[in-house]
């Protein structure tokens, strides 16, 4: 093969790499985002009971979606009138733990959902072996809350009151989530609360700690805003809209001040924000004690708004 042909083949791959970025970013987010089509079935995988509350955990099918995962925390003394629903979309805690978190809810149904990413599957080099299944399960993410969303709206024991409550990683997919409803116009969200998120993708991986060598952030940042750019808070929040609170944390490592500050702007009116001591949410010291105010603030204003039942509301 001659030095002119090989300049010419790596030319004509530049150039497709190039349309590829340019499509990847500049596409209609909200269009590319999987919505799912038809519930073929449900089943009620477990049931569980405490003193106070009754949870069960549920997989609904989608034919397009797949097997979507929640967990039900019912009040003990359900009768047959409909109650408000509480969506959790949590982070690193979800489905059934997610909800286990709040036993003193009162008189109202929490839903959690269950994220469809094996842990394992985020581990060293499985994330390299996974890559392909990894990126459908995240792109397939909001579409799966919002056919669930949907699928609790239809049920006997909701009253059509819903709140979505996204908390770290489910901040940051709230909006989207939203905007598919929205979009779809079979219900509406009224109570949205969004805590410890942020925008911009690519930053919140070059500010992670976490990761793993240096060198590597602004890489896999840049990939992770090239395929994921359709479920950035950026291209949804500007598009939604609710009654909406903001939590974030004054000196939160995971989420940089420039991608909190936009989250909190873009965020429509009218909108509560509220900026917590410490650092994110679930990490470091004092968690226990985070976690409580953050729920306390949480209920407050959602009692405030009407959005939940107080009268048999513990504190």
């Amino acid at each position: 093969m001659n030095l002119k042909l090989l300049i010419n083949i790596f030319i004509i791959i530049s150039i497709a790499v190039l349309f590829f970025v340019l499509y990847q970013l500049n596409k209609n987010a909200l269009n590319s985002l999987p919505k799912g089509n038809t519930i073929t079935k449900v089943i009620e995988r477990a049931e569980y009971n405490t003193d106070q509350r009754v949870i069960k955990e549920y997989s609904i099918f989608d034919s397009d979606l797949g097997e979507i995962k929640i967990a039900v925390s019912f009040p003990r003394m359900l009768n047959e009138t409909p109650l408000p629903i509480l969506f959790i979309l949590g982070g690193i805690e979800t489905g059934l733990k997610s909800v286990q978190h709040v036993s003193n809810i009162g008189n109202n149904i929490l839903v959690g959902f269950e994220w469809p990413i094996n842990k394992k599957s985020m581990k060293g080099k499985n994330i390299l072996y996974n890559v392909v299944n990894l990126y459908y399960s995240i792109n397939n993410s909001p579409g799966q809350v919002a056919a669930a969303l949907e699928w609790v709206d239809d049920q006997p024991w909701s009253s059509n009151k819903i709140s979505l409550l996204g908390f770290s990683i489910g901040a940051i997919a709230a909006p989207s989530v939203q905007n598919l409803i929205q979009n779809k116009g079979n219900l509406s969200i009224k109570w949205t609360v969004l805590a410890y998120g942020g925008t911009n993708l690519h930053k919140l991986v070059n500010s992670n700690p976490y990761i793993k060598p240096l060198w590597l952030k602004p890489i896999l940042g840049w990939v992770t805003q090239l395929f994921f750019n359709s479920i950035d808070p950026k291209e949804h929040l500007k598009d939604i809209s609710g009654n909406f609170l903001i939590i974030n944390g004054k000196n939160d490592n995971l989420i940089p001040e420039y991608s909190s500050l936009k989250f909190q702007t873009l965020a429509p009116y009218p909108k509560k924000i509220i900026l917590l001591e410490g650092g994110h949410m679930g990490v470091g010291k004092d968690q226990k004690k985070l976690l409580k105010t953050i729920i306390k603030e949480t209920k407050s204003w959602l009692k405030n708004n009407k959005a939940i039942n107080d009268n048999t509301l513990q504190k």
